[in-house]
């Protein structure tokens, strides 16, 4: 071999000992460089665990004293509520022992008053109690003093026909208390039925006179307007003599007073008659079933039975229907009554009259 072929030998040896040396320090390098970033890597992947930790924590850290916080404050705000609700609690508890107090002073004053309202209508009751039976007592002595005045002069003129009949004269009829009782009544009968077409005719005639004022006043304030009558008279004027004109009627509500106070007389009267015919009218009873009593009471003695009485207690019937049809006209006469007054207090054609 020759020394140039030996050099080339060497010099290639050399370039591939320099090219593995260069290759091995290159992957050293390599290696060493990878290294190097995974440690990087490594590093950087735990410090942003660090950090996310850190976050979380601090987040965590925050979420609690926030939750803390909330909770503190919603238990504040249920501490506040509570409060409140004690507050009111205690506030209607108040009111409501105030108002049970003033409904306790309440009922016991209008137990008080219910009390002597109570012994007031017990004493009314009694005195008026006293006062029919006074005037029943009165009635009844009126009564018994006529019949026995009527017995008196039946034995005078049973003694007298005597005396009288030996001269031609006729004798004159005498009464049995039973036809003394029922020429009474029909005193009394023929009384009612007067009284009855009065107060017709005076509840007719306020009504008549309660319907007729608001026509009348408008068509005096038409003829006014026009200047036909009243021609220096001012509205106020016309009103004030329809006012006046209302007034001039039947004082109603006076009659009204009178006439309740008269039918209960004549009820009480028609009790007595009962009583003097031979049956006792009880106290809560009423006319009418006193008068079937008396009538069923006589009816039972057949042929002893009393046809006068029968007769007598038929009469009485008749005039308690009349006290009774006398009661309804008194109901609408109250009601006329009233329609008045609300006319003269609170007159309707005012309005319609105005200019």
């Amino acid at each position: 071999m020759s020394g140039w072929q030996l050099t080339s030998v060497i010099g290639l040896i050399g370039l591939l000992a320099i090219f593995a040396v260069a290759g091995w320090l290159i992957v050293r390098w390599t290696r060493q460089r990878k290294r190097q970033t995974e440690e990087r890597l490594a590093l950087l992947r735990k410090a942003a665990a660090e950090k996310a930790a850190a976050e979380k924590a601090v987040a965590e850290k925050a979420a609690a004293e926030k939750a803390t916080t909330a909770r503190a404050a919603r238990e504040r705000l249920i501490a506040r509520q509570a409060a409140a609700e004690k507050a009111a609690a205690e506030k209607v508890a108040a009111e409501k022992a105030a108002v049970e107090q003033a409904i306790a002073e309440w009922a016991a004053a209008e137990q008080a008053e219910a009390e002597r309202a109570q012994i007031k209508r017990v004493v009314a009751d009694r005195w008026e109690a006293e006062e029919a039976d006074a005037r029943m007592h009165t009635i009844e002595e009126a009564i018994t003093e006529w019949l026995d005045a009527e017995r008196k002069g039946s034995r005078l003129a049973a003694s007298a026909s005597t005396a009288t009949s030996k001269a031609g004269k006729v004798p004159q009829k005498t009464y049995t208390r039973t036809e003394a009782i029922r020429q009474q009544v029909r005193i009394t009968a023929e009384k009612v039925e007067r009284e009855v077409q009065e107060l017709e005719y005076i509840k007719n005639r306020i009504e008549a006179g309660v319907d007729f004022l608001p026509i009348e006043f408008k068509q005096t304030i038409d003829n006014w307007k026009e200047g036909r009558i009243f021609r220096h008279n001012t509205f106020d004027d016309l009103k004030l003599k329809f006012r006046y004109k209302a007034y001039s009627v039947e004082d109603g509500y006076e009659l009204l007073y009178q006439y309740n106070e008269w039918v209960a007389q004549q009820s009480q009267k028609l009790r007595v008659f009962i009583r003097l015919l031979g049956t006792d009218v009880e106290k809560n009873e009423s006319i009418r079933a006193a008068i079937e009593r008396a009538e069923r009471k006589e009816q039972q003695k057949y042929l002893e039975m009393d046809v006068d009485m029968i007769f007598t207690l038929r009469e009485i019937r008749a005039i308690l229907n009349h006290l009774i049809g006398m009661e309804t006209i008194l109901k609408a006469f109250e009601l006329v009554c009233r329609k008045r007054s609300e006319q003269i207090i609170a007159p309707s054609w005012e309005a319609r009259g105005s200019l």
